[in-house]
């Protein structure tokens, strides 16, 4: 009797040991901030010469969709989106916080910059995929419109802006 104990004690002991073991395997195996993978935006047409950027997008992690102009001719092996169809998108400081997923159609990877100037994600730096821009040699500019010292800029995300009475949209 005392021998059954320990023989199911030895195999429960075993079993929490290989289920912990397989929890911390998948769990680096996760990255903090998968982007690439495609997404719906939501929109029936999207114009071809604008950024769009969607959210909640329910296909990603970030909940936010981004599909940006194609600018350039597109790397072997890449695919550029079609339709209604973006990628998804994070939030970003710089290139490094952009963990491209295995399934993306972008194959040289991702930069972080900001694809649109208006609207409730405007002058946010998010990962954007370099095969469907031009990514100058010290990266992507940022745009004047996202200038916070420049009082005309109303982007309701630049510093200073939200709460203040010069700028009654974000209050």
């Amino acid at each position: 009797m005392l021998r059954d104990t320990l023989r199911r004690s030895s195999f429960t002991l075993l079993a929490a040991l290989l289920a912990a073991s397989g929890v911390a395997v998948s769990l680096s195996a996760c990255s903090e901030n998968p982007v690439g993978r495609k997404c719906d935006l939501g929109v029936d047409n999207p114009n071809p010469n604008e950024a769009v950027l969607a959210s909640p997008s329910l296909d990603c992690q970030s909940r936010t969709c981004l599909k940006v102009p194609l600018q350039r001719d597109l790397p072997p092996g890449s695919e550029y989106p079609s339709g209604n169809i973006g990628l998804c998108t994070a939030d970003c400081e710089q290139d490094s916080d952009c963990d491209r997923v295995p399934e993306s159609p972008c194959t040289t990877g991702f930069t972080c910059a900001i694809p649109v100037v208006v609207g409730p994600f405007c002058c946010q730096k998010k990962c954007i995929c370099k095969d469907y821009i031009v990514v100058p040699e010290g990266g992507v500019p940022t745009p004047e419109a996202c200038d916070a010292s420049n009082a005309a800029n109303g982007c309701c995300n630049l510093d200073g802006r939200r709460g203040s009475p010069d700028y009654p949209t974000c209050l």
